[in-house]
């Protein structure tokens, strides 16, 4: 045999080796995807069970921290005022978060 037939018996065996590798890697491959696809999804189903609980706490306690001043009676002691003491007041707070 010619050096170009070993070279060539020599291709074909390494082509072979390959697909028979390429053969078992799509489902190795398929099952990993599987794997991390499950994984995810149990990841979800965590962060979805956190959020329920969070909704449920704030639902169950209002707004933390906040105070209802609702019909609230503020005294103002001797600092000078404007107008009628029974005068409705309206409180807005506005914020920043930058």
């Amino acid at each position: 045999m010619r050096w170009y037939g070993k070279r060539r018996a020599g291709a074909v065996l390494g082509a072979g080796a390959l697909a028979a590798f390429m053969a078992g890697s799509p489902i190795l491959a398929q099952e990993d995807v599987r794997k991390e696809i499950e994984e995810l999804k149990k990841g979800q189903q965590q962060i979805l069970q956190q959020l329920q609980e969070l909704k449920q706490m704030l639902q169950s306690q209002g707004r933390p921290g906040m105070v209802n001043v609702k019909d609230v009676v503020f005294n103002l002691g001797t600092n000078p005022t404007k107008g009628s003491d029974k005068a409705p007041l309206t409180l807005v707070e506005f914020t920043d978060y930058q």
